[in-house]
């Protein structure tokens, strides 16, 4: 059985203050459903503008006492544009060594504290303890029985062990489950430290952990809002495609009706394509909240190992800022470039689309104008001839003619506009 001194679990959680073009009630909603996490009657300090690190209460850290045998306290703090919270939870007992299944308790208490309606971007498990004195248990297997306390997860995927102020420090993660409707990663950090000392000087690095996990779940947080994204540029293309294709059908324009239809297809295209560009937009964006998050998960891993001093192996945390490098943004670089090939081929089938409703209306106003006049021609025939016919008696007294006088223009109007239409079918 593995088992450790004053066993301890936090839970960093970190949620959105001011997301991008969020209204003032919608940032005002998101502090009021911080404020919910905190105990009833908490006031926060805020300040305007941005801020790299602020504790929002005093004192800073809010204790709270389950019961006889636990301990702890909220630590909120703000991050420029992101809340973050610490809630630490520990046995009230640093002398008897516990069972790692003491993480299982101490789990269902931080998570008695949560208020479900705050959402989040990403959270970080921090399980920590020292061992009892000439202990011969294995580090390796006491994490492991920690996970498994926390976690009921057949596919342990440990990503990486060092060493942190004379003891072992190991890192767990597994990638959201998209099919349970998880809403963040699972990441669990694992200290085991050799004596009390160790443990107690760990305290101080947990502003430090705070600032770098807080990094760390932007980044994944980003990565999958530009997944969501893609999913909704991919959409828009199809939508756009469906469009093209029924314009495209055989005898499409050979149908009047259709030319209305058309135009009216070119506008949703239009509506479409607009979205296609905001989303667009969004992806780079995205790219962007990786790349300064990722350069202050660098610059802050950096002070971590300075303050920590050369004897520390920190490594395994570098291995996040390769796959971020390596996947994250190589993928959205990827899918920029072929979102971007996608808006100007759907730029050249809406032009393609225009070009020939312009061809389509042109031929539709050359007809107008030859039926214009056409009959103009016979309108005029009729005008010219309505006040000769009345004097026809003289010249066709012996007929019928004369009896129906517009009959007559009419039918020579019509005459006439028939001889003009052949004229300017050969001529044109």
């Amino acid at each position: 059985m593995s088992n450790l001194i004053y066993p301890t679990l936090d839970l960093f959680l970190y949620a959105l203050k001011s997301p991008l073009n969020a209204t003032q009630e919608e940032i005002d909603k998101n502090q009021e459903n911080f404020l919910s996490q905190l105990p009833d009657g908490t006031q926060i300090e805020e300040c305007d503008g941005e801020t790299e690190y602020k504790e929002l209460t005093k004192p800073a850290q809010i204790d709270f006492k389950p019961n006889d045998d636990l301990e702890g306290y909220y630590y909120p703090v703000r991050l420029n544009d992101t809340y973050g919270l610490q809630i630490d939870c520990s046995v009230k007992n640093q002398t008897d060594p516990q069972p790692s299944e003491c993480f299982k308790l101490l789990k269902t208490e931080i998570e008695s504290q949560l208020n479900r309606e705050l959402a989040i971007i990403g959270q970080t498990w921090i399980l920590s303890g020292f061992l009892p004195e000439d202990s011969f248990q294995n580090p390796e297997d006491i994490a492991q029985d920690c996970y498994h306390a926390l976690f009921n997860d057949k596919n342990l995927q440990q990503k990486g062990k060092g060493t942190f102020l004379g003891g072992s420090i190991f890192e767990f993660w597994r990638p959201r489950n998209l099919a349970q409707n998880e809403s963040s990663d699972r990441h669990i950090v694992i200290a085991i430290y050799p004596n009390q000392e160790s443990g107690e000087k760990a305290a101080n690095f947990y502003t430090d952990w705070m600032g770098l996990f807080c990094y760390r779940n932007k980044i994944i947080w980003a990565y999958w809002q530009s997944r969501l994204v893609k999913e909704s540029l991919i959409h828009h293309y199809k939508k756009i495609e469906e469009n093209r294709k029924i314009i495209d059908r055989d005898n499409y324009w050979h149908n009047k009706q259709n030319f209305t239809t058309s135009r009216k297809i070119v506008n949703n295209i239009n509506d479409i394509l607009q979205q296609y560009t905001v989303d667009l937009l969004k992806l780079s964006f995205q790219k962007q909240v990786i790349e300064i998050n990722l350069s202050d998960y660098q610059t802050r891993l950096t002070f971590i190992k300075e303050k920590v001093g050369k004897d520390n192996q920190l490594d395994l945390f570098e291995d996040f800022i390769n796959l971020a490098n390596r996947k994250y943004l190589l993928q959205i670089n990827k899918d920029i470039e072929n979102m971007q090939l996608g808006l100007q081929l759907l730029k050249d089938t809406i032009n393609a689309i225009r070009s020939h409703i312009e061809v389509e209306k042109a031929a539709r106003d050359r007809n107008f104008q030859e039926i214009v006049a056409v009959v103009g021609a016979g309108v005029a025939t009729v005008s010219l001839l309505k006040e000769p016919v009345k004097d026809c008696k003289d010249i066709f007294s012996k007929t019928d003619i004369c009896e129906y006088p517009f009959s007559f223009s009419l039918a020579i109007g019509v005459l006439v506009g028939f001889v003009f239409w052949l004229l300017r079918k050969r001529l044109l």
